[in-house]
């Protein structure tokens, strides 16, 4: 017998390949690469750095431009993917334009762009876990009512039990995805926080904009 190592056999049967896309390692980078190119453009609109700077990282924040795996390896020695890749968008910026490279990353650090980058991630897959859960629930409810008065055995400690209705069985299950369906959103409204406090938490380097930037930002 041998093994490849990759197979996976019952990666089929679970997840979603929409929400996985979200959840990816490129998908983690581009959501980072998206933070840098959100705030580049803020401070550019306040004044802090130049306008032209922006172009260029617009140009260079995608992810498919960068050596995953050389990111990854970076990480284990910097403690984190953040500063290779800041490192990574930095000499793409400046083949474009030497000046504009001094901008990327201005006043953040590495906890911002991890953070609010997760965060992005969880915007864009959690609603298609709630669709996928809508879905369900529709299905549900649609067997409770098909089949409210048809009788099946009832179950307790897999043995067969006092009798109950298949669309009550049903009813429980709706039950139980509306209030999971409901939780996950609430949950990702509470996780909708943008991270942005520069190396110390303060935001020093901003100044007096630093309140205006964050504000925009989020």
């Amino acid at each position: 017998m041998s093994s490849d190592g990759g197979s996976d056999l019952l990666g089929p049967l679970f997840g979603d390949e929409d929400v996985s896309a979200h959840l990816s390692d490129r998908a983690r980078l581009q959501a980072m690469l998206d933070t840098e190119l959100a705030l580049a453009q803020v401070e550019a609109e306040l004044g802090i750095i130049p306008p032209h700077a922006v172009p260029a990282i617009a140009k260079s924040a995608h992810a498919d431009q960068f050596d995953r795996e050389a990111i990854a390896a970076a990480a284990a020695v910097d403690g984190n993917v953040a500063i290779p890749l800041v490192r990574h968008l930095t000499r793409a910026v400046d083949a474009l334009d030497h000046d504009a490279a001094r901008y990327v990353h201005w006043g953040a650090t590495s906890q911002d762009i991890i953070d609010t980058g997760l965060v992005l991630q969880l915007q864009r897959a959690v609603p298609l876990i709630a669709q996928r859960l809508d879905r369900a629930a529709g299905a549900a409810a649609t067997h409770a009512r098909r089949y409210i008065d048809t009788p099946i055995p009832g179950r307790t400690w897999l043995q067969q039990s006092t009798p109950i209705t298949f669309g009550v069985k049903a009813a429980g299950w709706l039950d139980a995805l509306v209030r999971q369906r409901n939780a996950l959103t609430e949950a990702l409204e509470h996780a909708r926080v943008l991270q942005f406090g520069g190396a110390s938490g303060t935001l020093a380097s901003l100044g007096d904009h630093a309140p205006a930037v964050a504000d925009r930002l989020s």
